[in-house]
């Protein structure tokens, strides 16, 4: 089969950083080889992190028109989310929400005659760290730099609240 796969590895650091990549390829084996290069290159290794992710629903949709503020909060309520972003200029509305409340979030916005605009997935790590050694700085950079340049890699989803001061140092 010719079709496109997506996994979605876990990594594991120095310093408490752990990562997951996401990947769309045609050949899994492979991406998985490259990936164990670069691990081995950077002193990092595979590792089961998922756990340590909450992963997470952005879902778009426009906002029904003639709607007040209260409103759309008591909307929210009903999708089953208090977490939600109003963007009134391009009239929609996107909530967050738990992956596994998916259905039940899409049952209710069409019951409540929500049109769906778009909807994307993002983990977000439990715990948050903060790297200070220079040279995990260096490694992660360089390791965060080199799945870039991985067409197969599509996101990494991390723990590091300075990972943009390390992309930028390294």
């Amino acid at each position: 089969s010719s079709g496109i796969n997506a996994e979605y590895g876990g990594i594991q650091g120095r310093d408490g950083f752990i990562a997951l990549i996401d990947c769309a390829t045609v050949s899994i084996k492979k991406t998985e080889n490259d990936i164990q290069t670069l691990l081995r290159r950077h002193n990092f290794k595979f590792a089961s992190v998922a756990f340590m992710f909450s992963n997470l629903r952005d879902i778009q949709c426009q906002i029904p028109t003639e709607i007040s503020d209260e409103e759309l909060e008591e909307l929210a309520l009903q999708c089953g989310t208090e977490d939600y972003v109003t963007d009134r200029e391009n009239n929609s509305i996107t909530f967050t929400i738990e992956a596994e409340d998916e259905k039940d979030f899409l049952s209710e916005a069409k019951d409540n005659n929500l049109q769906l605009i778009s909807s994307g997935t993002r983990f977000v790590s439990h715990q948050m760290t903060s790297i200070s050694d220079s040279e995990t700085k260096r490694r992660i950079g360089m390791f965060m730099k080199s799945l870039e340049m991985m067409h197969e890699v599509e996101n990494v989803h991390h723990n590091v609240e300075n990972m943009d001061e390390i992309i930028e140092a390294s």
